[in-house]
Formats: C-alpha cells, structure tokens, sequence
C-alpha cells in the first residue's frame, strides 16, 4: 500500500521541466511500476513551501497512515518531503519507523527497508540550507524595492492605503488618518501616551489590529502604549516611507522582531504625509526627553543546552557559569538536592564537552564517502548571484546623492537657497545615501564569504570538519551526551555510526 507524495512550491527557485508536479508524478509512477509497489494514493501540494509541514495533501496521507491504509511513501527526493531537516530528521527518525513506514526518497537512494544511509542527515541539512539560500535572494530582492523608494508590505500603516494605481505607493486614507492626526495633536498638546490610548479605546476608534476587519459596530478593541509609539515614531506618517522596520525571527518562523532605528531603511518624500516634519520632529524630541528606552534582546542558548545528562541518575546538566570565559556543567539533582546525597556533581567544563563532540563528529565524518553528494551539491546550488547588480545600482545612487549634494552647496555659495533650507535639503540626501552606502556594504561582506564558500562542495567540507557547528545542525545530528563521575563522556547521534 504505497503513497506518492509530490510537492512544489517558489522555494524551489527555478524549476525545471523535470521538477513540475506533472512530471513528478510521472517518474514516481513509473518507479512504482517497475518495482512493483501498490499505489493507493497520489498526494500534491502545489504551491506549498517545504519549510512548513502544514500541507493539505500531506496531511490528508498522514491520516490515512494513521488509518494503516498506507505502509510505503516515496518522494522524487528528500527535498519533496521538507525543506526543514530538523522535522524531516523527525519524520525519518521517528514517525515513519514507529507506524511500520518505509520511505523512499529516489533520486537521494534512500529507502529505509534497506541498509540505512548515512549520508541522509546531511543531505537534510542541505535541503534546509537551499531553502535558506533562496530565502536570502527574495530578502535582497525586496531590499532593492524598498531602496527604491516602493512599498512591499502587505497591509499599509495605519492612516493610508494603496494607491489603486499603483500597490507600491502610499495614500492617504481619510477614514483613519484623522485619527494619526489626533494622536500627533494630543501629544503635542502634552497628553500622555497612555492617556491618548485610553481615550480612543472609550471612544471607541479602530486600532491598527482591528481596521482592517472591522464589523457593522465598529466595535474596535483596546489601544495600547505600543500602538500609539509606533505611529509617533513612524517617519512614514511625515512623507519619508520607512521599512526594514521588523524581521523574521528566521527564515522558517513567522514570528517578527522589531529591528532597532539604524536598521530601518528610509526614502524621503515618497507619498504625501499626513502630519507635518515639524509636527513630526516636535514629538521625536517630546519622546527623547521622556527618556524612552528599548527593551534588551534576548541571550542566546547555550550550543548543548537540553542535551547534556548526567550518565548515572538521568538528571539534565546545568550550566554554571565560574567566570566570564569558564562554564561548568553539574547534575542539576545533586545541584538541588547535594545535602540528601543525591548523585554528584559530574562537574565538568562546557569547552571541554563542546571540544569532544566536535572531534567525533569529525572522526564519523572522516568514513562518509561525500563524492556523489559533492558533486550534487555543486550542481544544485552554483546559481547567478543578483548582487552584482544590486552593487551596481547602490554605487550609481550613492554618486547621485554626492552629485546632488555637490549641486545644493554651489545654490547655497550663490545665495540660490539660503542656509535653513541647504541644511534640511542636505540632512535628507545624507540620510539617502547612509542607508544605500549601509547596504553596499552588506553585499560586499556577503561576497568576502562567498568566496571562501563559492560552491556547495565547499560548503559541505566546511560542515564536515565542524570546527564552528551551530546549534541547529547539532540538534540534527546529535541525541544525547551523558556525562559519568569520571568525566567520561558517552554521544549518542541520530544517525548510524558509518564505521559500523
């Protein structure tokens, strides 16, 4: 009972003849034929990304493995099945095996009824790190958008709309912006941010959140300190359109951050504003005086953090810090319990247990033959990098701006404009030409690394020495670490040993 599973989505980048659904479709069906398999489904998600295993289809054949109306799902390659290697690790590692699945990935040579291959969790990571690679292309590309001066997002900040003319330009929307323009008023006439909150939620307005849905009541929710911030710090409000305001968490989690101000990318007079520059400026400096301060970001985790345990009595490890460069591992129960006698402590340096999985990550990876992978993955990856081009246009603004600078500072010797306006004119052009000279900069420290990584060959050497292993690509590789009294250290991975 087999099922052939097919996915597409524009996280593949080009796609070829042979990668279309049709013609998956087509090469499943004929392998299954040949190696007399019994196809009771065909399942297509077209369209969806492999970073997400929230598909319709796919869904649809996990049910019926849960049925057991399934027993044998086979992909073109591993890459249909997901793009994110730590859930397929899961599916592969974990689901399939315990309801009874054998999964074939093709092209890859993967069929787990067989002897298991040991190059799968890497072939994993790399899926993961195409759809990364793709990723980082769409964000230049709409990078070179909002340099341009157009806007990307898709809903439009509250006071405006698209232009029906035109989605990447901004108007005016009457029926909310005379709200942004009794926010600026309020302030300025010294009210509270909190207060102006409180005040529209009794009256009632719509928030930014609940505009875009509003019922026959207009019922519109609570406004909050935030809210109320954002518009008075937002430049888009006095004509400048601001973006690059928020990023991704990663490229496979929707969650957003708020990116500090220097970060933001800002094209002057791009649409007509809603309140004035000195309007504008006025609560800037009303904020700053109230000594407004962003909140700190989050420490990173520990690279073993949730791994390590205590080989005697099962506990978890904790991290205990000595000194600013010297950490220890402990067994958490002999920690809270030492006076009961519970375990010891196991202490050990976290340098030292990092410095021994990387050795035998190396030593496994020493007995991987990677010459078929090698030359897959130099295939695959070797596409046109676009930014090039987008050098070439930052480098032709930049001189725009000096150019126009250079114009502004010989009107203001002949008395053309006079000293305010030259120093406002200038400030603009300025702050235009930091934002493209910061991005320059960006793609040429994205080229430094590029060479040294120019193909996906390359790359993967550089993976398999682990001489700098992220915490991601160890969660894929590795299981457990238990630590004994003596400080012997025992890894469990993921993955067979290839040295039998």
């Amino acid at each position: 009972m087999t099922a052939l599973y097919l996915r597409l989505s524009r996280d593949d980048g080009t796609v070829t003849e042979s990668e279309s659904i049709v013609n998956q479709k087509a090469f499943l069906t004929e392998y299954a034929e040949k190696n007399g398999l019994n196809v009771v489904g065909v399942f297509s998600d077209d369209g969806y990304s492999g970073l997400s295993f929230d598909r319709p289809d796919f869904k649809r054949m996990i049910k019926m493995i849960e049925d057991k109306r399934i027993n044998t799902v086979v992909t073109k390659d591993l890459s249909r099945l997901g793009r994110d290697y730590i859930e397929v690790g899961k599916y592969i590692d974990k689901y399939f095996p315990a309801h009874g699945i054998r999964y074939i990935a093709v092209n890859d040579g993967i069929d787990t009824a067989a002897q298991s291959d040991d190059m799968t969790p890497f072939r994993a990571v790399f899926n993961d790190m195409y759809a990364k690679d793709i990723s980082k292309k769409v964000r230049t590309a709409l990078t070179t958008k909002k340099i341009g001066g157009k806007f990307i997002g898709s809903e439009p900040p509250y006071g405006y709309k698209k232009d029906p003319n035109d989605k990447n330009h901004l108007v005016i929307d009457e029926e909310t912006a005379v709200y942004v323009r009794r926010i600026y008023c309020d302030f300025l006439a010294g009210e509270t941010i909190l207060g102006i909150a409180h005040k529209l939620s009794m009256d009632g307005v719509p928030t930014p959140s609940k505009q875009k849905n509003l019922t026959a009541a207009r019922q519109a929710g609570a406004w909050n300190d935030t809210s109320i911030r954002r518009i008075l710090t937002n430049p888009t409000y006095a004509g400048h359109l601001a973006q690059n305001m928020t990023r991704k968490v990663s490229y496979k989690v929707d969650k957003k951050v708020r990116l500090p101000r220097e970060e933001w990318i800002i094209i002057r007079d791009t649409h007509e504003p809603i309140v004035s520059q000195e309007d504008f400026d006025a609560a800037a400096d009303i904020l700053s005086k109230r000594g407004y301060n962003k909140r700190k970001r989050a420490g990173e985790p520990h690279l073993l953090s949730g791994l390590v345990f205590c080989k005697d009595c099962g506990g978890g490890m904790s991290f205990v810090r000595e000194s600013e460069t010297r950490t220890y591992l402990v067994c958490s129960r002999w920690r809270k319990n030492a006076k009961l006698g519970v375990c010891t402590s196991h202490s050990i340096r976290e340098s030292y247990v990092e410095s021994v999985v990387k050795e035998k990550l190396k030593e496994l990876a020493s007995a991987i033959d990677t010459s078929e992978i090698l030359t897959e993955a130099d295939a695959f990856f070797n596409s046109e990098n676009n930014n090039a081009k987008l050098a070439e246009s930052l480098v032709r603004k930049i001189e725009a701006c000096k150019s126009t600078a250079l114009s502004l500072y010989k009107d203001k010797a002949r008395g053309t404009i006079s000293a305010e306006e030259y120093a406002e004119m200038s400030d603009g052009i300025k702050a235009e030409r930091a934002v493209y000279e910061k991005r320059l900069e960006e793609i040429r420290r994205e080229d430094e690394r590029s060479k040294t990584t120019r193909n996906m060959g390359e790359l993967l050497k550089g993976i398999l020495s682990f001489d700098d292993i992220d915490r991601n690509t160890l969660l894929m590789l590795v299981d457990k670490i238990y630590i004994g009294q003596d400080k012997d250290i025992e890894i469990r991975f993921k993955f067979d040993n290839p040295k039998g």
